[in-house]
């Protein structure tokens, strides 16, 4: 291995640095835009379990919609792989980051908020809190990292297994909850609501 290949490469602690200062980087921006820093209703549990329905969805650290962040770091891991197949992991890894970021700020403007709303059966949906937001990333880095250590086939098995269980469990998806912010369903909107 050449000196220049050792140079180009950052250290795993290097981009622990990086993508820690992109996700303070986001906070502070979601604190600008006015986001809360934890629930609004003052509960500090770590983790809810309620998906539909409740004014606690995404004001915790995780809550069931964290799946749906991992599968985004599995995502991430296999565009940037085709997008960016020369750059070394670690870099792909920073732009995953970045990437998750940016939804996450602009998952929090008034116009997608208002979209989810009218969209989906998230009728109550306010935007997620600052520490659910820096959740969500937390659950996009173990995605992508998991993808990267059990390879492209094994995480497209995880991932359907995963969209599949999350169907099942709170009635939604990564891949549903993409169609319905794009082209919203009446009769899926009603399934989800269990009308």
């Amino acid at each position: 291995m050449s000196s220049e290949t050792v140079k180009s490469k950052p250290s795993y602690l290097n981009i622990a640095v990086a993508a820690a200062g992109i996700t303070v980087i986001m906070a502070v921006v979601l604190h600008f835009m006015g986001r809360v820093w934890w629930c609004k209703l003052g509960d500090y549990s770590v983790y809810i379990h309620e998906a539909w329905e409740s004014s606690h969805t995404s004001q915790h650290l995780f809550d069931p919609y964290t799946f749906t962040h991992i599968l985004h770091g599995v995502l991430f891991f296999w565009l940037t792989g085709l997008i960016f197949s020369k750059l070394d992991i670690q870099w792909r890894f920073l732009i995953a980051i970045g990437v998750e970021a940016a939804w996450e700020i602009l998952e929090n403007s008034p116009f997608i908020i208002e979209k989810y709303r009218e969209n989906t059966a998230s009728l109550d949906y306010f935007g997620d809190s600052i520490a659910n937001s820096i959740g969500d990333v937390i659950a996009c880095s173990f995605g992508f990292w998991f993808a990267y250590k059990i390879g492209w086939w094994r995480s497209l098995i995880f991932f359907v297994l995963t969209e599949l269980m999350l169907l099942w469990w709170i009635r939604d998806s990564l891949l549903l909850n993409i169609i319905m912010l794009i082209v919203p369903l009446d009769g899926v909107k009603t399934w989800q609501m269990g009308v």
